[in-house]
């Protein structure tokens, strides 16, 4: 960009600028790379040819009226190679690219407006006209023009460029991870860009001498690093200041191109004109134009003579061979034809494969010579003759050969110390020798004290100097460089000296590559750029980065909270230095501590993993993280989205926050990447973030669907294709819901393939991964998922098919019934859209389904049952013909998860699916069951309405006959853990039995069929536990204790927690809650109430109270009287509902135990009552009675739908088995020792005992 004088508008701000030059650095580089890179000229060109659909060529030379614009834009485009060509002289060149321009301006200047040229859309050949314009003004040297022919092609049509012509260009300029931007918005940008381009240029005319295009060649502009750009022949000022780094990248640029060494006086020159420019800078004098450096430095007189005197040094070590330019002048200004034929001297075929990073070169010079001198590696070095240099060097060398590190003062001590005697000239070099290290120390000092870019650009052009040296004196120098800058970060204590220390290492291992070699073999010490990162030196987080140290060395630093505090800054102060860089950018501060983060939350055990994920689970972490990377750094994206799937994983909260904002549609794109590695991760994102509520991962749908500028559904299906394993399936996950949007003729295709990739899956794939995640996803893509990404599509099912008793929900495993996501009226909808399309498949969906749930593997089992239950409500829709061809093929398998001892979640989903299946005339299928499963059937008609349905459907099939009962129970179950003493209280609460214990532990176990696993032991009581209940949420245990407290536990990210303890006065004997209160019945039989600030307050003041049940919005309460009492929650209303018995001849039994079982009462004392809750009121009789054993009480009781359980004290061991509806005595169990708790749930009765010992039987 043309220096803009103070005198100039001030209309472009100087952020503007700042803009512009990247945006020109950028859309210049990336030009550089087409033509340098064969392979993506060749594709280029060929996309361009599809376009136009130009199939022969002979049809090119037809130039008609339909056939010129095509005519001229391919052989515009073939102009261009051919002046690439190395066998091309200058004036061929240049020629060649003015007959390109101007066959290519004729279909730039067509009408772009709707029409079309043989069939081609204008927009097309408009577009790529210009962009092969741009790369025309980019081989003449104008790089403005350049950038303005490429906003043009932006502006004709953003969505040709972005697809076709430069698309990481575009995703570099104009998109953001995680914002996206319409062609509208993209037009506008490019448009702000176009404006503030030409002004630029206009303002710069006057200033700039612009020879006549066809006279004078121009100079090819290359980028430098850190933003700057370099002048070339007639003085193109394209930075807003000359600065001294410019000077060195261009001695260095010639040196290298020459393969030459400058003499002493030259170099002299030139940094003395450097100091020059420095001063005229800041005194705010103009440059003007003159067609080399040398102009602007004639008459500035040089006062810091230090800095001279240190180059001139310098000069001593590098002058070893003669350059063989004649002029300062030269160095700056090079013959295009001179440059032409040095290049062209060192140019092999060979070369060609190899490239570099690093270039500079002239307009004139063709794709070859660009690969030719990048390839360059060797220098040519010349052996001094004299004797006295050589043994300076020997000096020399042992001088840097002494052990320990180099440093500036010990070589300045040795070369004092030793005299030579050969001449003056030896001793005229040793004196400039040791000057040398005088005035490396000196700048070196000035780049600690001075964080300002020169400075630092400086060291790294010296440091890239010497690297292209051979010879052991330059790796000594820079050996010495290197180590003031470890001893700076490792002794100093000024924050500003390291933070410039780092910065110029950062910048010289960035730069020099083989710098990093040099820093690892001196093992530059992690602790140190650790200490350095928690003081806020964020550049330490690239070096370490660099350095890549192992994820244990990584840990070991404890670097996490400091790399958090770099991502969570708002700001970076120098972020500005890396935009719009399509090249591989030096990384930033955040960018490295990003990619460090990814390994310290992958990289370990999950409780280490784990331990660091909740470390950066905040929202201005994770704010932090989604504006990192932004330069579409492929290894910054794969980082970023790594840590967003582990952090969506670890945390509800977490993925909330990422829906809410992140924009998927950037990570759809990188659907199209080349990088593989860039698809698996996007596939595992878009993967990850629609498992969240139906509603929310419907918007998230839409959005990829409205946003996505490429048919995304195409690119799915080619990942389908292409791809193995787990994002095989993620593909056809997402493909599958983004075809339930809608279902246009043409997607039957993206469904079947998508559906058949799953199904192959459940079928082929036994026993392995692959089979479990289809399955997984077939079970919940119907369905729905919490904020956590936990699958709530089962828990959706069976409270739509009447699942409500709080007792029952609780037996089922993981679900929280009061989840948001249960609440979602979408979940219908979308289960009707997407069952149709996966039925549409016919028979094999049924049939790899049926396969699925005989798999020996439960988890896929079970998902394949949960995937039948959503599909049997479209079937139960759908005709006869459907009903019957499902039936047929899964009925009998389905029925086998009815049968008791297997968890209720699969009973109950079991039940859905028979429902659906027998619906209309599907009922007569029922005549097929077998007698084991419709016994099943009436065991949970009590749990649903859909099991008590289907029960009344059996008994009206089977003629009304009475159904046999089993009253065989086997034991299927025995836990114990020595050393806890007796299990003194049961519950079961989200699928897992809670065990009290009179040592006051409580132990969590999860029963599994035959098989329990201890989870959690946590001993926090002093004394016994004597009860539990569940809260009216459903999201906590209430323990009640001897110890006079009630302790409420909550399982919070997998791990068992006391959340609250409430103290009481008294030993606790019974604890229930009802909504925000808390009732208890203390040692002492008294009632008491804990209102939600856990305030107590007595109840039934006049009763002695022994046993207690909530049901129904009352509290039933058993006394010591044999009266039986009712409290009305809401109102806190007392009523006696049945009387203490008065006679003298029958003595008062206390009620031991309530239980409230399908709207009857059960009460114990010396024997069993039973009434119905709603004739209590008017009048208390019994509508069922078991007789008492003489001598013997009651102690607990259990009841559910075909058994009464009751353990009597005169056989304190065993528990007595009694039919429910005839009143029978039919069996005993033994449990071997004393029974102290008792709880039954899902047709199992447990028993803790005495001995410390839990059984469980299940009637079969």
């Amino acid at each position: 960009m043309a220096y803009l004088s103070p005198s100039s508008s001030t209309f472009i701000s100087c952020n503007e600028n700042s803009s512009l030059d990247s945006l020109v650095v950028s859309i210049n580089d990336y030009i550089l790379g087409v033509i340098s890179d064969l392979e993506a000229w060749i594709s280029l060109k060929q996309k361009c040819i599809t376009l136009l659909s130009i199939e022969e060529e002979d049809t090119l030379f037809e130039f008609s009226s339909e056939h010129s614009a095509l005519s001229n834009l391919y052989w515009g485009i073939d102009s261009i190679e051919a002046s690439l060509q190395p066998e091309e002289c200058s004036e061929d060149k240049m020629s060649r690219l003015r007959n390109s321009e101007r066959m290519l301006q004729m279909p730039a200047l067509l009408d772009e407006q709707g029409t079309t040229t043989s069939g081609v859309p204008n927009t097309i050949l408009i577009s790529f006209s210009y962009f092969y314009l741009s790369i025309v003004r980019y081989l003449q040297g104008d790089s403005l023009q350049t950038t303005l022919h490429f906003l043009q092609s932006v502006l004709v049509s953003p969505e040709i460029v972005r697809n076709d012509i430069a698309p990481e260009l575009c995703d570099t300029i104009f998109f953001t991870p995680g914002v996206y931007k319409s062609d509208e918005e993209i037009r506008e940008m490019a448009r702000k860009y176009k404006y503030r381009a030409t002004y630029c240029q206009v303002m710069s005319y006057g200033a700039i001498q612009q020879p006549p295009s066809d006279s004078t060649e121009k100079p090819l502009r290359r980028q430098k690093k850190y933003g700057q750009e370099i002048l070339g022949d007639k003085g193109h000022l394209v930075a807003e200041k000359l600065e001294l780094s410019e000077t060195c990248e261009k001695l260095l640029q010639y040196q290298t191109f020459h393969s030459v060494d400058l003499q002493e006086d030259e170099l002299n020159d030139i940094f003395n004109k450097i100091k020059a420019s420095r001063k005229t800078e800041k005194s705010g004098n103009n440059f003007e134009g003159s067609p080399c450096l040398d102009w602007n430095l004639q008459e500035v007189k040089n006062p810091e003579v230090g800095r001279s005197k240190r180059v001139k040094c310098l000069n001593e070590f590098l002058n070893e061979s003669q350059p063989d330019t004649e002029t300062l002048a030269n160095l700056f200004c090079v013959s295009q034809q001179q440059a032409h034929k040095e290049a062209n001297k060192v140019y092999n075929v060979d070369t060609l494969a190899n490239k570099s990073h690093s270039f500079i070169g002239h307009f004139n010079r063709s794709i070859i010579d660009i690969q030719a001198q990048q390839s360059k590696t060797a220098w040519n070095t010349h052996i001094e003759d004299d004797s006295s240099v050589r043994q300076l060097d020997l000096e020399e060398i042992s001088v840097f050969g002494h052990k320990g590190s180099l440093t500036f003062e010990g070589m300045r001590r040795n070369l004092h110390t030793k005299r030579r005697v050969n001449g003056v000239e030896t001793h005229s070099r040793r004196a400039r020798t040791m000057d040398l290290w005088n005035n490396l120390q000196s700048l070196i000092n000035e780049v600690l004290g001075n964080a300002d870019e020169k400075y630092v650009s400086e060291v790294t052009m010296i440091y890239q100097m010497l690297n292209r040296k051979e010879g052991f004196k330059y790796s000594m120098l820079k050996d010495v460089i290197l180590d003031q800058l470890f001893t700076a970060i490792s002794s100093s204590e000024e924050k500003t000296v390291i933070k410039a220390s780092m910065t110029a290492l950062t910048k010289i291992i960035s730069v020099n590559r083989t710098a990093l070699e040099e820093v690892k073999r001196k093992g530059l010490n992690l602790s140190h750029l650790a200490n350095a990162l928690k003081q806020n030196v964020q550049e330490a987080a690239i070096l370490i980065y660099l350095i890549k140290p192992s994820p244990t060395e990584i840990k070991s630093l404890e670097l996490l909270p400091a790399l958090v505090d770099v991502v969570a800054s708002t700001s970076f102060s120098s972020s500005s230095c890396y935009t719009f860089r399509p090249s591989p950018p030096l990384l930033t501060p955040p960018a490295a501590s990003l990619m460090i983060i990814e390994v310290l939350i992958t990289a370990f055990d999950h409780a280490t993993n784990t331990m660091h994920l909740a470390a950066i689970s905040s929202p201005s972490v994770l704010g932090g993280l989604l504006d990192v990377a932004k330069s579409g750094n492929s290894g910054e994206f794969i980082s970023l989205a790594s840590i967003l799937v582990k952090c969506m994983q670890f945390d509800g909260l977490n993925r909330k926050y990422i829906y809410q904002h992140t924009r998927v549609a950037p990570f759809a794109h990188r659907l199209q990447s080349n990088d593989r590695e860039e698809i698996f991760i996007a596939l595992q994102f878009l993967h990850e973030v629609l498992k969240i509520p139906r509603s929310s991962a419907i918007k998230i749908l839409q959005q990829i669907k409205k946003e996505g500028s490429f048919d995304i559904q195409d690119t799915l299906l080619q990942c389908i294709k292409q791809l193995q394993g787990d994002h095989k399936l993620y593909a056809a996950d997402i493909l599958l819901q983004l075809n339930a949007l809608d279902s246009p003729p043409e997607s039957k295709k993206f469904r079947n393939e998508a559906t058949k990739a799953l199904l192959d899956e459940v079928t082929y794939s036994e026993g392995s991964n692959m089979q479990l995640l289809s399955t997984f996803i077939l079970s919940n893509i119907g369905g729905t998922y919490s904020w956590k990404g936990e699958p709530y599509t089962a828990a959706w099912l069976m409270k739509r098919g009447g699942l409500t008793s709080m007792s029952h929900m609780n037996m089922i495993r993981n679900i929280n019934w009061s989840d948001e996501c249960l609440q979602d009226t979408g979940i219908d909808g979308w289960c009707f859209k997407i069952a149709r399309r996966i039925i549409d498949t016919g028979k094999a969906t049924f049939c790899s389904l049926q396969e699925g749930l005989k798999s020996k593997n439960k988890s896929v089992a079970k998902a394949c049952l949960i995937a039948i239950a959503w599909l049997s409500i479209e079937i139960s829709k759908g005709p006869n013909s459907l009903k019957y061809s499902a039936c047929e093929v899964l009925l009998d398998e389905i029925a086998q998860f009815l049968h008791p001892g297997l968890e209720l979640e699969e009973r109950l989903l079991a039940c859905i699916c028979i429902y659906n299946f027998s619906s209309g005339k599907g009922i007569h299928k029922l005549v097929n069951f077998s007698e084991g499963v419709r016994e099943s059937l009436r065991r949970l008609s009590h749990v649903t309405w859909m099991a008590d349905e289907l029960h009344k459907a059996t008994y009206y099939l089977f003629s009304k006959s009475d159904q046999r009962i089993s009253c065989v129970h086997t034991q299927t179950i025995e836990m114990h853990q020595s050393g806890s003493g007796a299990v003194t209280a049961l519950i079961y609460h989200k699928g897992l039995l809670f065990s009290g214990y009179s040592d006051g532990s409580v132990k969590v176990w999860n029963v599994d069929d035959k098989l329990a696993t201890l989870l959690w032991n946590i001993k926090e009581h002093k004394g016994a536990v004597t009860c539990f209940s569940i809260s009216e949420t459903r999201e906590s245990v209430l323990s009640g204790s001897a110890d006079k407290t009630i302790r409420i536990w909550q399982i919070v990210k997998g791990k068992l927690e006391c959340a609250e303890v409430i103290k009481t006065k008294e030993s606790i004997r019974k604890v229930e809650a009802f909504g925000d209160m808390i009732f208890v019945i203390t040692k002492g039989h008294k009632m008491k109430m804990l209102d939600s600030s856990k305030i107590s307050q007595s109840i039934f003041k006049g009763k002695s109270v022994k046993s207690m049940v909530a049901a129904q919005g009352k509290i039933y309460i058993g006394c010591t009287d044999s009266s039986i009492q009712e409290l009305i929650v809401t109102n806190k209303r007392e009523k006696e509902i049945r009387a203490p018995t008065r006679s003298w001849r029958i003595q008062n039994k206390p009620i031991n135990s309530v239980v409230v079982y399908k709207d009857m009462l059960y009460s114990s004392t010396t024997h069993v009552e039973m009434s119905n809750i709603k004739d209590l009121r008017r009048n208390y009789e019994p509508q069922m009675s078991i007789t008492s054993e003489k001598g013997s009480n009651i102690l607990a009781m259990g009841v559910v739908e075909d058994f009464i359980y009751l353990n009597r004290s005169s056989s304190a061991n065993t528990l007595q088995v009694w039919l429910r509806r005839t009143q029978q005595k039919v069996g005993r169990l033994s449990a071997g020792s004393k029974i102290t708790s008792l709880l039954t749930a899902n047709d199992i009765v447990f028993c803790g005992t005495e001995a410390g010992v839990i059984k469980g039987w299940i009637p079969l």
